[in-house]
């Protein structure tokens, strides 16, 4: 006998909707992410990498905060906006995006 469990779905039917809505929601957040405070040394490195990186063009993966959640992003940084507080990087699609300089959590050269 083939018994094949389908989770929440076959509750479904008997949940009220604001049941239904509190478990997206519980299940939205479960993939939230608290901002980690990095310290002196890790921001001075970052730093460090992010100057090599402008000054030689070198391509780079940057790991950052956004929306409560982690994000990667690689590419080549084109410009660093020191008034803004941000890095702004060309991705391999010719698209421009622009990562505010406190979000930052890693820097890797390529």
């Amino acid at each position: 006998m083939n018994l094949k469990d389908r989770g929440n779905k076959k509750w479904t039917a008997m949940m009220l909707i604001e049941h239904r809505k509190r478990l997206k929601e519980l299940k939205k957040s479960e993939k939230d992410r608290e901002k980690p405070i990095l310290d002196d040394q890790e921001k001075a490195a970052i730093n460090f990498k992010l100057q090599q990186a402008v000054q030689k063009k070198l391509p780079v993966e940057i790991k950052y905060y956004e929306d409560k959640r982690f994000k990667i992003t690689s590419g080549v940084i084109k410009k660093v906006n020191l008034n803004r507080k941000e890095v702004i990087i060309s991705e391999k699609t010719d698209e421009q995006q622009k990562i505010s300089i406190n979000n930052l959590l890693d820097l890797r050269l390529k």
